[in-house]
């Protein structure tokens, strides 16, 4: 590691692109399972999401049952779930904290105002009526966040990291958001329901117009599910966020020519082997979920292998 960038300050910009980049995913996906819970009566199980992310049994230590209102709590307010969206801002404010002379003074006020007002948040205002509103707001300022950084960051070695820790970040949430879409709504009957429930979840990663410009004449769930895996346009596609982190390892195997990992170039073609192979034809929820799994693991030995690699 060059003296211009300490390991430990690369692994802090690594972390503010990850969590940031976590926080408006989370928001996404509670969005998602709030607005299931107004077009069908029986509401969303909010039990997929704590699924999804691992955290069923972290959840169950301090609550009863995953109701809609425990849930949203776990994931918007909980200080004890290191998931959730205030302490992911909180780690990606300390994080930016540790690096304030590598990033921009706007990247850091913004930061703080993000953090404040999710930390100013009280139950009452994350109310399942509100929650859509409130989702909505903080996608949008994490999405502030991601515009200030692309256009104050200087693009050095910093930025390279950054990068990295964001795409790997969003190619695991992706992954979760379209798990908890497809599991939930490719069982359904078509008709008009159905294809407002698919606009929602298109809606809900920012892909409805893009999708729409790719296939216009319908919304099946294949089509869905191989857009936001593989579109080669579309900024949250799991291969456009693979793409943009190898350009970035690229460029750092470029400066730091004598301490490439073998590891990471191993971990990194193994992610991209099991996106090439694909999740086979007859695609259906579970044959899905086993290899988004996969992709996420996949995803994991490569943030584990830039660790190591880079930050030790």
């Amino acid at each position: 590691m060059q003296a211009s960038l300490l390991a430990r300050f690369a692994e802090n910009i690594f972390w503010i692109g990850r969590y940031v980049e976590r926080a408006e995913n989370i928001a996404r996906v509670l969005h998602i399972n709030g607005t299931f819970s107004r077009d069908k009566p029986e509401g969303p199980d909010w039990g997929r999401v704590l699924e999804i992310y691992g955290d069923v049994d972290r959840f169950a230590e301090t609550y009863e049952k995953p109701d809609a209102a425990s849930v949203v709590n776990f994931y918007i307010l909980d200080r004890n779930n290191p998931t959730s969206l205030v302490e992911s801002l909180r780690s990606a404010r300390e994080n930016a904290r540790a690096v304030r002379h590598l990033i921009s003074t706007e990247m850091w006020t913004h930061l703080n105002i993000l953090f404040g007002k999710v930390k100013a948040l009280k139950a009452r205002d994350i109310r399942m009526p509100n929650l859509s509103r409130l989702a909505t707001a903080l996608i949008i300022d994490c999405q502030t966040f991601e515009g200030i950084t692309d256009g104050t960051f200087a693009r050095g070695e910093a930025w390279c990291f950054y990068e990295i820790g964001r795409y790997l970040e969003r190619g695991d949430q992706i992954t979760r958001v379209l798990d908890v879409g497809f599991g939930r709504l490719a069982d359904e009957a078509p008709g008009a329901v159905a294809s407002v429930q698919w606009n929602v979840l298109l809606r809900s990663v920012s892909g409805y117009y893009a999708f729409r410009n790719r296939y216009p004449s319908g919304s099946q769930p294949d089509d869905i599910a191989t857009f936001l895996l593989y579109d080669p346009e579309f900024p949250r596609s799991v291969a456009l966020c693979v793409q943009r982190m190898t350009t970035r390892l690229r460029d750092l195997q470029a400066r730091h020519v004598e301490t490439q990992s073998a590891d990471l170039e191993k971990a990194r073609r193994t992610l991209e082997f099991s996106l090439e192979t694909g999740p086979g034809t007859g695609l259906d929820p579970q044959k899905l979920h086993v290899f988004l799994d996969e992709i996420q693991v996949s995803l994991g030995s490569v943030s584990n292998a830039v660790q190591q690699g880079y930050f030790r």
